[in-house]
């Protein structure tokens, strides 16, 4: 794997994506080139922790009664910000029971359409409060889970030419703050983020050098994108192992994207 100093290899898409105006805020193409024949949306995971049985418990009300910031000296400015926000979700505990939750499950179990717009604000605005029940593990931010990652690069592996590919860490995405470019195989794609020295989360941007399709793993959001063929495109829709839904460049992707504008 080797890393770059300069970020000329990522200028492709810098240079690509869509210009900000107020059709393209907040859509696919504010992420990646409006460029390729099709496009996915890669939801990150869900779980469910079995050991929580009360199912009516929030993660919110987990809090309180943890009662974490009770120590805290009076005037702690930080400490009362925190005991004043909502918890929406945690990570699961050292004794959780996780099983895999679909988006499209949840959403069943909610009344939820299951469309392109979903996101995790979806569900939060669902819950009482802005809260997730305890029993469930919220998707990661920015990250794909090893099982996710590894479905990914077997599919991506069947549509790429037998070259190197590049992988972009935005600064939010690794320790330094600062952006990082490798190049590196396909295969060693898995190795990010616990095996490469200043990486935080799956990296922003990757694609083979003949940028025949592009994955962006945003550091905000809780599902991946990929741009490139419909062969791909329908690969990917077709995966046991991962769930997606095919979006397109003009498809909202921000907080409030499955909320009608007004009239």
């Amino acid at each position: 794997m080797q890393r770059f100093t300069d970020l000329s290899e990522i200028e492709w898409i810098k240079n690509g994506i869509a210009k900000a105006t107020p059709e393209t805020l907040g859509t696919v193409s504010r992420l990646i080139p409006p460029i390729f024949p099709a496009y996915v949306k890669v939801f990150h995971p869900i779980y469910e922790d079995l050991t929580v049985e009360d199912a009516q418990l929030s993660w919110q009300d987990h809090a309180k009664l943890a009662d974490e910031f009770a120590s805290a000296k009076p005037g702690d400015t930080l400490a009362t910000i925190l005991n004043n926000c909502t918890m929406v979700y945690g990570g699961p505990g050292p004794d959780a029971q996780l099983v895999p939750l679909r988006w499209r499950a949840l959403c069943d179990a909610l009344g939820m359409p299951y469309a392109p717009t979903l996101s995790v604000w979806s569900f939060t605005r669902r819950f009482a409060g802005g809260s997730w029940p305890k029993r469930l593990i919220g998707p990661d931010e920015g990250n794909l889970a090893p099982l996710e990652r590894d479905a990914l690069i077997s599919i991506l592996r069947r549509h790429t030419p037998p070259a190197h590919c590049f992988f972009h860490l935005w600064l939010l995405a690794t320790e330094i703050m600062e952006d990082l470019v490798f190049r590196a195989t396909l295969a060693e794609a898995a190795a990010f983020p616990d095996e490469v020295p200043d990486a935080r989360l799956t990296p922003t941007h990757w694609f083979p050098e003949d940028r025949s399709w592009l994955v962006c793993s945003d550091y905000d959001l809780t599902f991946t994108l990929v741009g490139g063929s419909e062969l791909l495109a329908q690969d990917l829709l077709d995966s046991q192992a991962l769930e997606c839904v095919r979006v397109y460049p003009n498809t909202r992707i921000d907080s409030r994207a499955d909320i009608p504008d007004p009239l």
